[in-house]
């Protein structure tokens, strides 16, 4: 049945909403604490010269910030949407590139504690993407209740926690990587 289209549940909409706010809130705020640190990661990325990192890394944190304010409109959330799958896949992008060059000392300049790039973090902006994609189908004509009030800060709780693990599982590869590297075993 080509064309077939089921809505999304209204839940799972807001929940996407939700983890994407908080994801790129807490993105912004990284940059806003240390903007120097950021501008460096940008520079080290090598996918811009050296003298458009400063600009680069500004024209990124406006993109982060019109995507954390257009997620929380419904009228914005769309074009919100669309502007975190393109920052989270130009992400995972660069990340990719340095990989397979090799340049795995790079902080990803994601948010949080510093972590060097690795695959993990490409997985976890194309996991991320995916929510963002969530946000672009249909949604079923339902209001949400009480009961969903309560369900959606479980889900995005629960899920920024999967999050926060997958991230704490990178940084521990790339340290035993860098202790394998230096032949510390």
């Amino acid at each position: 049945m080509a064309g077939l289209s089921v809505p999304l549940d209204p839940l799972a909409t807001a929940a996407a909403v939700g983890l994407l706010v908080l994801v790129f809130a807490r993105a912004l705020l990284h940059k806003a604490a240390d903007f120097a640190a950021f501008r460096q990661s940008v520079e080290d990325y090598r996918v811009v010269p050296a003298s458009v990192a400063g600009p680069a890394a500004l024209a990124l944190g406006a993109a982060e910030l019109a995507v954390t304010l257009g997620l929380l409109l419904p009228a914005t959330r769309v074009p919100a949407a669309l502007g975190a799958i393109g920052l989270l896949a130009l992400y995972a992008g660069a990340m990719a590139a340095n990989l397979l060059r090799g340049r795995t000392a790079i902080d990803c300049g994601c948010g949080g504690p510093g972590q060097p790039i690795g695959w993990i973090l490409v997985g976890r902006n194309a996991v991320l993407a995916a929510a963002a994609a969530l946000v672009l189908l249909p949604v079923a004509p339902r209001s949400l209740g009480i009961l969903d009030m309560i369900a959606v800060p479980v889900m995005v709780l629960a899920t920024w926690l999967v999050i926060l693990a997958v991230e704490q599982l990178a940084r521990s590869f790339a340290h035993i990587r860098h202790m394998r590297e230096s032949g510390i075993e």
